[in-house]
């Protein structure tokens, strides 16, 4: 199961694949004067920025993740203590906040301090549990589309414990990753999420604008 959780790079790819269906949206309302705030518990590790709608013009405002180490630096510079967050950095919780024996509990720092509730959202990695935790296996993560790769995974490594020359079932497993990847990644082609208007395509869709200059000297 771990080798289908995190499978090996397939078709050329210099990474990982990340399956869509542990990508889960997050959300996360502030309450003024606090900055630092409790993650879910299956939280693995934050996909983009994140974001809120403005009560003022609706407008959907980012706010950028760093590093601990950044964000901490900005924090002794700037005088601004509260306000609209639009910085963030994440830290594993230490030892010391009552929950030693849960190390893979995170949480978020927001700066500046919100000076109210604000909601936030945001896309995050989840940690799948054991998988004896988990429903009977006709429920298999990520759907029953990816059945037939869990069990070549499961053959691959069985087959690697008793021989030193992985074979055919390591090719299998092969073969039904990257139809499992393949297939995992049309959920996100362009059909299911909209138009493509960022003129990757070769096709512009913006707004047309027209701008007068005028020239002297």
């Amino acid at each position: 199961m771990r080798q289908f959780l995190s499978p090996p790079p397939v078709g050329g790819d210099l990474h990982s694949h990340t399956w869509s269906w542990i990508r889960p949206e997050g959300t996360l309302t502030t309450t003024a004067s606090t900055s630092t705030y409790d993650l879910p518990e299956n939280f693995g590790g934050i996909v983009g920025d994140l974001s809120y709608q403005s009560s003022s013009d609706g407008a959907t405002r980012p706010i950028s993740v760093t590093s601990l180490s950044a964000f901490n630096a900005r924090k002794q510079q700037e005088t601004l203590s509260s306000g609209r967050p639009d910085t963030c950095a994440i830290s594993p919780k230490s030892a010391s906040s009552g929950e030693p024996d849960r190390p893979s509990r995170f949480q978020m720092h927001l700066f500046p301090t919100p000076d109210k509730a604000y909601t936030l959202n945001y896309q995050y990695v989840a940690t799948v549990g054991e998988f004896t935790d988990r429903p009977p296996a006709t429920q298999m993560p990520g759907g029953q589309m990816h059945g037939e790769t869990i069990i070549a995974s499961c053959l691959a490594v069985a087959e690697n414990l008793t021989t030193d020359n992985p074979g055919r079932y390591m090719e299998l497993f092969g073969q039904r990753l990257a139809a499992s990847v393949s297939a995992d990644r049309r959920l996100y082609m362009p059909s299911n999420l909209g138009p493509n208007a960022d003129n990757s395509d070769g096709t512009y869709r913006g707004r047309r604008t027209s701008t007068n200059v005028t020239y002297t000297g």
